[in-house]
């Protein structure tokens, strides 16, 4: 009886787990792209955990990258670059796609052709990139404020920086797993409550037969 209770009360809090997990994250999971980079790096609770888009067209590199671990094994990778905008200010993007990130390197050898002159325009085809504006950790901004410095685009000399990172590594199919795997929890609790309750039953039920002669 224990057991079913304990299993039912599992079973319980997983599914305010699930639903309180459906609720914050239902605009990545159920709405499409609410806007651009430029409308939402200005109005940040508007847009918070809502999809924008940016179309890049220029590149001037990676300044950082970041790897997360489990048991020392890595798992995931996170690429960090800077965006020149099409109005001429510099934002952070981070990917973690290795296609996102061969077309940024790419983008980036073209944009310093076109700035050293070797070609009169960016030779590369524009891509949009889907993501959610978040503030850089300190390390990250850190980086970001050293790479501006080392380049000479910093606020001092003229340029619009903007601090606000599009971080487009996440999607909505690994938003989708998470809270998929969330709901396994009251699922398999559920049928876990379900299985004893039946064993108790049917044990209750042969529980005389065991006292009866051969």
């Amino acid at each position: 009886m224990k057991n079913t209770v304990s299993l039912a009360i599992v079973s319980v809090i997983g599914l305010i787990l699930f639903g309180t997990c459906a609720f914050f994250m239902r605009h990545l999971l159920f709405e499409g792209v609410a806007g651009t980079y430029e409308e939402a790096a200005p109005n940040r609770a508007e847009y918070n955990d809502r999809w924008v888009s940016y179309e890049a067209i220029a590149c001037l590199g990676e300044y950082a990258e970041g790897t997360e671990s489990y048991n020392f094994i890595p798992t995931s990778h996170e690429y960090y670059y800077l965006i020149w905008m099409a109005d001429g200010s510099i934002m952070p993007l981070s990917v973690s796609k290795k296609a996102d990130k061969e077309y940024l390197d790419a983008l980036t050898d073209a944009t310093y052709d076109y700035i050293d002159g070797i070609t009169e325009y960016i030779e590369m085809e524009p891509r949009t990139f889907i993501g959610t504006v978040e503030n850089q950790d300190s390390e990250i901004r850190g980086y970001y404020v050293e790479a501006l410095k080392y380049m000479e685009t910093t606020e001092a000399n003229g340029w619009v920086v903007r601090y606000d990172l599009l971080d487009c590594s996440k999607t909505r199919a690994g938003q989708l797993l998470l809270v998929g795997a969330v709901m396994l929890i009251p699922i398999l609790g559920i049928t876990m409550t379900i299985v004893s309750v039946r064993k108790e039953k049917h044990k209750a039920a042969h529980a005389e037969e065991q006292f009866l002669p051969k």
